[in-house]
């Protein structure tokens, strides 16, 4: 869910996801030979599958909602694909195990009273010669010096960048508690990165916030923070 000013923009494909998932692992709980895991995590992962998969869905009023709601109820085969990925994005998340599943992790939906909540922060990092995308380099996101704790054991920080994910890096700090509601704040960062092959390098920005007493979507808590691309400049011996 997203917001512009009075606007409100809402992607019902998330909630009509969640539903599938979700009765495709009650179903799979209540049989003789379960074949999924069917924790929150691995719920919440096969969603994601589904979602970057299908058409998204947006509205902005109820009349909007109304009809496009109408229109997926009445398309037999959409709602059959969408089955089917469920099943495939259980399957996957069933087979391969991340080290993180069975853990104890706090999630945004638990979070109670005024909080900040912060945007998760993306960006490139590129060698400052070649221009290439680079890999096997660690990054850090710090504040006042000390490593930002991230919103579960599922977003890592170091964030390790490896070949598959060259040059891309991804942070989602947790929630930060508020006084009340409605305060203004500003959240000092750095990205940090040190490695053999690259010169010592720190870039500084700041995420302004505004706390709330609730997050009202458990897909969506305060956004995208987009980084300029990074240049490293390389050691020379």
């Amino acid at each position: 869910m997203a917001t512009h000013k009075s606007l409100v923009i809402h992607n019902l494909m998330e909630e009509a996801v969640l539903r599938i998932v979700d009765d495709l692992c009650e179903e799979d709980e209540a049989s003789e030979s379960p074949m999924y895991c069917t924790s929150a995590e691995c719920r919440m992962d096969a969603a994601c599958f589904v979602l970057n998969r299908i058409p998204q869905r947006y509205v902005s009023s109820q009349r909007g909602q109304a009809h496009t709601e109408l229109a997926l109820a009445q398309d037999a085969q959409f709602f059959a694909d969408m089955v089917a990925l469920a099943h495939e994005g259980l399957r996957r998340v069933s087979t391969v195990r991340r080290s993180f599943y069975g853990e104890e992790h706090t999630y945004v939906r638990s979070v109670t009273g005024p909080h900040f909540y912060l945007p998760t922060i993306k960006g490139r990092l590129f060698d400052g010669t070649t221009f290439e995308l680079i890999s096997d380099v660690e990054i850090q996101l710090l504040q006042n010096g000390r490593l930002v704790t991230m919103i579960d054991s599922r977003w890592q920080n170091p964030y390790p960048i490896v070949v598959n994910t060259a040059g891309t890096y991804l942070f989602w700090p947790e929630p930060v508690p508020a006084e009340r509601e409605g305060i203004d704040g500003s959240f000092e960062y750095e990205i940090r990165v040190e490695s053999t092959w690259y010169e010592p390098f720190r870039h500084f920005f700041a995420v302004a916030r505004t706390s709330v007493d609730q997050i009202p979507d458990a897909l969506e808590t305060g956004g995208e923070r987009r980084l300029p691309d990074l240049y490293l400049v390389p050691t020379f011996d």
